[in-house]
């Protein structure tokens, strides 16, 4: 197997084809006025993105001499996954709020600096993609196929939910002395975390850099609404 490049050409590939992919279908299934065909995208994603997890779990399980208790599927990209699979079957708003900051706030970070060893076309290279770029590639597609969007709240509600998330993975990480989150310790492989400071410093920076995400993602819709209001004047 071929070690994992970064800015390679499959790691290039995977970028592109993780935004071009959910912009076709979404454009797709709002041709279609009826839904079907939304709803029948929705259903792919739920499966794609569950049958990764469980491979993954399932593969981790077989190679690692890990503990059960540190690779369950508890860091903050497999909430926002499972943030997607429920937005996709009830369109709940919360769920969405979560997939949307989370998602795109914290997954998207993975898919530049990836912590891969083996590249293209490695299982490990694969799965990882498929959840990284399935979960990033859903939010896209449930904010054009649904029209679905970020509220004003939901900055406020992705940011306390995180503070919590940290609570308990903080705690669950005493009680078992695992590192969900990365609160105890930065990951082994280069990351944005090696940008801000030693632990626990990082911690604080880590909070301020995500309250500035989560707005700053939310931005555009604050722009359209104000011109929306200002039209309607």
């Amino acid at each position: 197997m071929v070690p994992f490049k970064l800015w390679s050409p499959e790691h290039i590939a995977v970028l592109v084809l993780t935004f071009l992919v959910p912009l076709t279908l979404g454009w797709w299934a709002r041709r279609d006025r009826q839904g079907r065909r939304a709803r029948i995208v929705a259903v792919v994603f739920v499966l794609v993105l569950l049958v990764q997890l469980v491979l993954n779990l399932v593969l981790v399980g077989l190679e690692t001499t890990e503990r059960w208790v540190e690779i369950m599927p508890l860091h903050l990209c497999h909430l926002a996954l499972f943030a997607c699979v429920d937005a996709c079957i009830t369109r709940r708003q919360f769920s969405y709020d979560l997939a949307y900051f989370w998602g795109l706030g914290g997954t998207v970070q993975g898919l530049i600096t990836p912590g891969l060893a083996m590249g293209f076309p490695s299982v490990e290279f694969v799965l990882f993609f498929l959840g990284h770029s399935g979960i990033v590639a859903c939010v896209i597609y449930l904010t054009i196929a649904f029209r679905m969007r970020p509220r004003w709240l939901s900055v406020v509600r992705a940011s306390v939910a995180i503070l919590g998330y940290a609570l308990v993975a903080g705690a669950f990480n005493v009680a078992f002395d695992t590192n969900y989150g990365f609160l105890c310790a930065k990951p082994e492989t280069s990351t944005l975390f090696d940008l801000l400071g030693d632990w626990p410093w990082y911690l604080a920076s880590a909070t301020g850099l995500c309250l500035i995400v989560f707005t700053v993602l939310y931005l555009p819709w604050a722009i359209k609404d104000r011109r929306s209001t200002r039209r309607s004047a």
